[in-house]
């Protein structure tokens, strides 16, 4: 049982990795892309893939009980912390057509319901996985101290 327990919880962790990765890559990248041929649909799978990262963000914690890949997995956030000003950037971008200047993403014209809320979910989001992150490497190290003293 202790065999299929840590494929199991090394599974979901790996999972939910890529799934931030997905999110914060689309994300940053979103700026550079800007509006294609298909318009704001990028915009607007990034809306719906918001919730969906910020749910796989709470498996990260799956692997706690196993210190060794806990620690090892740990050195994944460190790049997404990294594209973390690249995804704050995009977010700006939109903030300031949307929120700011009251125009579309990509139209130009009134903004959509979805549009108006595609700032507030993403930063919420953004500072709640990153919050997730940096609870994830205090924990490791918490938990590495207390066995050192036991």
């Amino acid at each position: 049982m202790r065999f299929a327990e840590v494929f199991l919880r090394l599974g979901c962790a790996l999972v939910a990795w890529m799934m931030l990765y997905a999110h914060f890559l689309w994300l940053a990248a979103l700026y550079a892309m800007g509006c294609g041929p298909d318009g704001n649909e990028m915009h607007g799978v990034l809306l719906g893939l918001a919730p969906i990262a910020l749910g796989f963000a709470f498996l990260l914690q799956v692997t706690r009980p196993f210190a060794e890949i806990h620690s090892i997995l740990r050195w994944l956030g460190a790049p997404l912390l990294l594209l973390l000003p690249f995804a704050i950037r995009s977010v700006w971008q939109v903030f300031q057509t949307v929120n700011v200047n009251n125009a579309a993403i990509c139209t130009g014209g009134v903004p959509a319901t979805w549009q108006t809320l595609w700032v507030p979910v993403q930063f919420v989001t953004l500072v709640l996985i990153s919050f997730l992150l940096i609870r994830m490497w205090r924990n490791v190290r918490s938990d590495a101290a207390g066995d050192v003293n036991a």
